[in-house]
This record gives structure tokens, sequence and C-alpha cells, in this order.
């Protein structure tokens, strides 16, 4: 195993090619202009600026697809534990499974559907669904495509939910399975695994026509259950406060923070009609938690939280030049920046 030391001393000498305030100078531009910033920056390799001054989503997406491919190939060499490594990596095994399912259901092309390779190789999972032999996948993997295949037994059609429920609570549950266990990084990974899964499931309910529609797609290991979610449902603004009331009588402290959390988020959600801050709000889990405590970090939660920000840039990087394509004012920009 690499010493933390060295892999601290790799992330030190790493610090200078983060963005960090070229990202909000990069929205106050237009499209071709923050590409041209992006490769002079030498975001996604060493570049010579945009061709002939135009904008290129194709481009934009390859520049970004480099980054994610340096930060897992970063993952792979030096993360201190199977924990911290599949924590990253194994969401993207999950997509590309998922993927291949829905390529073998619909017979459409595969490779457009694919994210960056992950902890499996997509040689490996292509074998998988060509031979029908899911034994050559993780047990996790192969036991959400067996659910995914019980759920369109009776035909694939309106089964996309329930298909992406059942990979999405068998990689939450995988996930928590492999971060039991001492040390600080695996508990600073279940914290966020917890939070995640309450705001994963939050984001359910609040797109969900009905609570029993809602909990058949509910994802294990969060802090709150299915009826703890009621209040989304709710008739009225009364009714909903009565059953968060009840949710919260007796409930310990840390569930009590995570109910007023995704309350809270609940009530913006009916307020504004959109559930676009809830959404938000869940894709930046980590980083919010990691950046509360950014000064107090040791052992290995410098390296988690150096791979969290590498993910949110490029993840800032394609929100920013997709709403430059489109027009988007620069205060509306931000307002879609994972943790600003």
């Amino acid at each position: 195993m690499i010493s933390r030391t060295y892999a601290n001393g790799v992330i030190a000498a790493k610090e200078k090619y983060f963005l960090g305030d070229k990202l909000l100078r990069l929205i106050e531009t237009d499209a071709a202009g923050a590409l041209r910033a992006l490769k002079e920056s030498g975001f996604g390799g060493e570049n010579d600026g945009a061709e002939n001054g135009k904008f290129s989503s194709d481009e934009t997406e390859a520049l970004i697809a480099a980054e994610e491919t340096k930060t897992n190939a970063f993952i792979r060499e030096y993360a201190g534990s199977e924990a911290e490594k599949e924590y990253f990596l194994a969401p993207l095994d999950c997509h590309n499974v998922k993927a291949y399912f829905k390529a073998k259901l619909t017979g459409a092309e595969v490779s457009k559907m694919l994210a960056p390779e992950g902890a499996l190789a997509v040689k490996k999972i292509a074998a998988a669904f060509e031979n029908e032999d899911y034994s050559l996948l993780p047990g996790y993997l192969a036991f959400a495509v067996a659910e995914a295949e019980k759920a369109c037994e009776g035909g694939a059609a309106g089964k996309g939910a329930e298909v992406g429920a059942a990979f999405e609570k068998a990689l939450f549950a995988h996930l928590f399975a492999v971060c039991k266990g001492a040390g600080k990084s695996r508990r600073a990974l279940r914290g966020a695994l917890k939070e995640k899964a309450d705001l994963t499931n939050l984001v359910t309910a609040l797109r969900s026509g009905s609570a029993e529609a809602a909990a058949g797609q509910y994802v294990p290991c969060g802090a709150l259950s299915a009826e703890d979610f009621s209040f989304c449902f709710a008739e009225n603004a009364e009714q909903a406060d009565k059953l968060y009331n009840k949710a919260c009588a007796g409930a310990g402290g840390a569930k009590k923070k995570a109910l007023k959390t995704v309350y809270e988020l609940y009530r913006g959600a009916k307020e504004s009609g959109s559930v676009a801050e809830a959404e938000k709000r869940l894709a930046e889990t980590e980083i919010r938690l990691f950046e509360a405590r950014k000064y107090e970090l040791s052992g290995s939660e410098p390296f988690l939280y150096y791979v969290l920000r590498r993910k949110t840039e490029c993840a800032n990087v394609r929100a920013a030049m997709v709403c430059l394509n489109a027009g988007m004012k620069e205060s509306e920009i931000k307002k879609r920046l994972r943790g600003l």
C-alpha cells in the first residue's frame, strides 16, 4: 500500500492544477471564450486554445472526459483501501452494467450510454452479457441484474424506474458494506453515504406519484425510514407539518437533523414547484461535508477530499459549459454550480 505521506505529497503537487477562481471567471464570458480558457489552463491536458475560437460541445466533453479519466487513474493508484476505491469507482461500474442491461433489452448502442471505466473493466462487463454469465460480475452487480430481470419479466415497457431502483439499491448496500470497519476515512464515507441515501430517497419521494410507488424505490443505508417521508405526500402544508412533527417525536439527534434537512428541502420544492434544489443538495453531499472540515482532515481524508474536489470541478465545468452554450445569465449559472 502506498504510504499516506507520499500520497499527500503527490496531492500537494497537484493542487496547483485546480481551476479555482478561474471557473467563476469562465462564466463571465461566452462558450467559445470559456472553452479557449479551459484549454489554455491545461484542463484536460496540454492544449493551445480552441480551434478557430469556436465552441464545440464534443471538444468540451472530450476535455472533461480526459480529466475524469485522470482522476479515476489517480483513485486506482492512490486509494488507501478497497473502501475508498469502491466508493468512487463502484458507481461507474454500476452505471455501465445498467447500460449493458438496457442495451440488451432495447437493442440500443451501448457505447453511447457508458460512463468512464471504473474498477471493473468494460470488456469484462461486455463478456458477462455476451455469454449471459453474470457470475463474471461482482456479487452486488450480479444481484442487481437478477432483480432488474425479475422486474422486466412481464415486459420491459414502463419499467425504467424499477430497473434503476434495482441497481441503486444494490449499489448503496454494497458501498455501505465495504465502508464498514474502523478508521476515519471509512467513518467519513459511511456518514456521507447515509446522508446521500436520505437525500436520494427525498428526491424519489418528490418525483413519485404516491407513497407506495416511492417505497418500492427507496435505497437502504439512510437514517430515515420510508414512513419518515410521509409528509411528501401530504394533501396540504398543515398535514405535512403534523407528519413531520410525528416523525421527529422520540427521534434521536442524528435522525432529527436528517429530518430537518429533508423537510426544509421538501418545503422549498413545494414553494418553488421544482426539485432542482434538492437534486443539487444531493449532488454535492460529499463535498459539503468535507469542505466544512477541510482544515481538520488527516490520514486518508486528504485523498478523499482531493478526489471529491476533482469530481466536483468536472461536474461544474460541464454544467457551466452547457449553460453558457444555452445563453444563460451568469447569476443563473452560479446557482447550478456545486459546492459554492
